[in-house]
């Protein structure tokens, strides 16, 4: 059942002696990148495309510690970030929104008339959230969370409404991850720009309206567990785990395909097989599998159209 954001807002305002009227900040750059501590040199833990929610726990005047929907914690510039109240989180919650499903990173123009690349105003990316109503027009109108605005292609958007109810489908889950097919590993990367395991998991799963926890060590522990020794079970969408040792902790998560292939982040996005005798074996120890079917909204794997900080 929902629970009042309102009150949970003044419940977490009080205990982390937050001011209200800046309790919130929406990414405001196409990717902002969550730093493990204060500094552009802090090592790269994660990243959030535009228009995530995002709550704060530190505030500072260059760098702010946050959390963001998936209760993951960093540090992100705050030129990343665009500062809400509490009305002004309840407002966003409300407004007419489009989420950006387009894979080619679609932009924003000034003016229709002028498509040049003196006219844009932003770059976005797959998952971005903008405010605006879906036109049946070849444009439709939006605002950035700081207030820029412009016109973007209609056929790049929908509504946040269907994006974030879109029913799970695990063989387009694992479709979604070979669109990013070559694309190179990046610590931390968890866009449609770059990835690294776990964030192509996410990546895939967010695509579809479906919001989990960041690391593979956390996504271990979502889902319907499989044991390693029970690889019959696998099917499209399952995601394989791995160690470097035995019984040593999970270092790399992967995608299961079908036929005994996976596709993962490993020095690039690419595929490899279980086997040991397939030439495509990759020497690492599988340490079992989660199904993310049929175990959406349960603990660590959220619909987006159910989760109170969009909704």
């Amino acid at each position: 059942m929902r629970f009042s954001l309102s009150i949970l807002l003044l419940s977490i305002s009080s205990l982390l002696g937050i001011a209200q009227d800046s309790l919130w900040v929406l990414v405001n750059i196409p990717v902002a990148c969550i730093r493990g501590g204060k500094a552009n040199a802090s090592e790269l833990s994660s990243q959030a495309v535009m228009g995530t929610p995002m709550l704060v726990l530190e505030d500072g005047e260059e760098w702010l510690r946050v959390q963001g929907p998936d209760r993951y914690e960093g540090f992100v510039n705050i030129s990343n970030l665009h500062r809400l109240s509490q009305s002004d989180m309840l407002r966003w919650r409300r407004a007419p929104r489009v989420t950006v499903t387009s894979l080619d990173e679609p932009k924003i123009f000034a003016d229709t008339l002028d498509l040049s690349p003196r006219g844009i105003v932003s770059q976005t990316v797959n998952g971005s959230i903008l405010e605006g109503v879906k036109s049946a027009g070849r444009f439709t109108h939006v605002s950035l969370p700081d207030g820029r605005s412009g016109w973007i292609s209609s056929e790049a958007i929908v509504p946040i409404e269907q994006w974030a109810s879109t029913p799970y489908i695990p063989a387009e889950m694992v479709e979604r991850c070979y669109t990013l097919m070559g694309a190179p590993y990046l610590w931390g990367g968890a866009s449609g720009k770059n990835v690294d395991c776990s964030g192509l998991v996410r990546f895939a799963l967010y695509g579809r309206g479906v919001l989990t926890l960041r690391d593979a060590r956390d996504q271990i522990g979502i889902g319907r567990r499989i044991s390693p020794e029970d690889t019959d079970a696998l099917r499209e969408g399952d995601l394989l785990f791995f160690s470097s040792v035995p019984d040593g902790r999970i270092t790399h998560v992967a995608v299961y395909d079908r036929d005994g292939r996976y596709i993962h982040s490993s020095g690039r996005v690419k595929t490899n097989h279980m086997s040991p005798d397939d030439p495509d074996f990759s020497a690492r120890i599988y340490r079992g599998a989660s199904r993310i079917d049929g175990m959406i909204g349960t603990d660590g794997i959220w619909q987006i159209a159910d989760h109170p900080w969009y909704f």
